[in-house]
């Protein structure tokens, strides 16, 4: 992919060492009350670790740092003594989390740096919120067929680069931005951006996110989600995407043949499969990659 894909990002940390002092930029599109940014804060602290914590609205251009400390101490109930036999006491005792945030005044810098990058963000939000990429049958017949070959992907990512949906100004509006607040900043920047959505045309989905940027300058993609169209959902993030049993009531039968390709890609098997026609009801999934069973040896 070209340098403009690397606008889809998702959860990814980011380093520099630009500054001496950890700062973790996190968005939080439900932060509107100063409680929330507060809580968002202490949710990101790190054990006896004190870091600086920047909470990120985009959609409402607000920005809030932190200076966050967690620690632990003992609590211990003063009604929960009980004799212990011996002349003593037992009593209940327990750890709980302490956990500190102090808000930071923030620089004119890290302002205008934070408001040109959400600017790009909303931009960026609002052109893909307007988009899906349709995957026609003559280029993949089904989302499935991603999970059974790594190059099906590559098909389809290919498909989505030979396409022209973005306008090149809010393109490189939101690379300079990010850039300079990558070049700003220190240990890392983590916010949510909208995954690439494609349809197929047996109605099934999946979903691709920003991966990374290599050394040519080339930007990467991966997949992370399939969902059939009766729900069906596979986790590519998994080393093994697939659940034990699935209910697949109403899946058409090009995804069924997808599927059964993807579940023999992983080394699984379904009992007394056919990839003539649907089951009905609820099949169970068998792990062949180191099984000797009959079953394995004779999955059909």
């Amino acid at each position: 992919m070209k340098l403009l894909s690397t606008l889809f990002f998702t959860t990814f940390i980011f380093s520099s060492s630009a500054l001496a002092i950890d700062n973790y930029h996190i968005e939080c599109k439900t932060c509107v009350t100063k409680e929330q940014f507060v809580q968002f804060a202490k949710e990101n602290a790190i054990y006896r670790e004190t870091i600086y914590v920047n909470v990120m609205n985009f959609e409402n251009y607000e920005i809030k740092k932190y200076r966050v400390y967690k620690n632990r101490e003992t609590v211990c109930d003063p009604n929960g003594r009980e004799p212990d036999g011996e002349g003593g006491f037992i009593q209940d005792c327990w750890f709980e989390n302490t956990l500190t945030a102090n808000e930071v005044s923030l620089t004119n810098s890290e302002l205008n740096l934070f408001t040109d990058l959400a600017e790009g963000v909303n931009d960026l939000e609002k052109q893909l919120s307007q988009r899906t990429v349709e995957i026609t049958e003559d280029i993949l017949p089904s989302a499935f067929d991603i999970v059974a070959t790594p190059n099906n992907g590559k098909i389809v990512i290919s498909h989505y680069d030979s396409l022209s949906y973005f306008d090149n100004s809010v393109a490189s509006k939101f690379l300079i931005a990010f850039e300079a607040i990558i070049k700003t900043v220190s240990v890392g920047i983590s916010f949510n951006a909208p995954a690439v959505k494609f349809t197929f045309s047996d109605d099934s989905e999946a979903y691709a996110v920003f991966d990374f940027l290599d050394s040519d300058g080339v930007a990467h993609m991966k997949f992370v989600k399939v969902i059939s169209e009766n729900g069906i959902e596979v986790d590519l993030t998994k080393d093994n995407p697939f659940k034990k049993s699935y209910d697949v009531s109403g899946m058409s039968l090009t995804s069924w043949q997808s599927l059964l390709t993807a579940f023999n890609a992983y080394g699984l098997v379904v009992r007394g499969a056919s990839t003539k026609i649907v089951p009905r009801g609820t099949i169970t999934v068998t792990d062949c990659s180191t099984s000797t069973e009959t079953l394995c040896r004779n999955p059909l």
